[in-house]
Formats: structure tokens, sequence, C-alpha cells
């Protein structure tokens, strides 16, 4: 009897450890599909940073009424975000 057990607890050890290597080696793969993720790979985080004030700028242009005042607003959003993508360099 106790070496039907023995048996019983090496197969069932032997599954676990067949079962670790595979879900170490899905994490595995799962971490090297998100190091190349386009935001890794490559991008400056200055330059995101002034395009997303410049999009956040923009859209609370589009909410001003008067047309010429919106596209004053919206160059002025522009000039903004170049000057910020020249102190990035």
């Amino acid at each position: 009897m106790i070496s039907l057990r023995s048996e019983l607890s090496s197969s069932r050890s032997q599954q676990r450890a067949g079962v670790l290597r595979w879900i170490f080696a899905f994490i595995l793969c799962l971490a090297a599909f998100s190091a190349m993720s386009p935001a890794a790979l490559g991008g400056n985080r200055c330059k995101d940073r002034c395009n997303d004030t410049y999009k956040v700028e923009k859209n609370l242009c589009k909410s001003i009424p008067l047309k010429h005042e919106r596209h004053t607003c919206e160059d002025a959003a522009k000039r903004a975000k170049n000057n910020c993508k020249h102190r990035c360099r």
C-alpha cells in the first residue's frame, strides 16, 4: 500500500511540475509580447506629453463658439506644442 501511494504522489508531483512549467512559459511569452508594444519600442516621453497637452487644449478650443477666437486658440495651442517639443531636444 505504501508503494502505491508513493507512486500516486510522484505522478501528481510530476503533473504539477509540468503544469508549472507551462504556466511559466506562458507568462514569459506574455512578458515578451508586452515588451514589444509600440509604446515600449520607441517614443519620447517628453514629446508624448507635449502631444497629449496639445490634444487637451485643442479639445477645449473646439468648445469656443466664435470661429475667429476658436482658430486663435488652436493656433496658440499649436505654438505651445511646438515650444514644448523644442525644449525636449
